[in-house]
């Protein structure tokens, strides 16, 4: 799938389904036995490596707006100067 930029994509929540693990796996999954790795083991230092050297927020949202079709979007987007 190829889209030229600005591109508005949409899907709906019924485009998968997940699946539900059944409880017979998770109590078969709880029995088996798990691998520890050292980190020296995989070649890899531990230790500090992460300086924070500055915090802020998030910046606010602006609120979403609601269109009924097409027309609608395209003379919201014409009207913010997107288009």
């Amino acid at each position: 799938l190829e889209v030229d930029l600005p591109a508005v994509i949409s899907v709906d929540l019924r485009l998968n389904t997940p699946r539900f693990i059944k409880l017979p796996d998770i109590m078969k999954a709880k029995s088996k036995p798990r691998e520890t790795l050292e980190l020296s083991s995989l070649g890899i230092e531990s230790g500090d490596h992460l300086q924070v050297t500055h915090y802020a927020p998030p910046a606010k949202r602006q609120k979403g707006v609601m269109v009924k079709d097409v027309p609608e979007l395209i003379a919201a987007l014409k009207g913010k100067g997107l288009l």
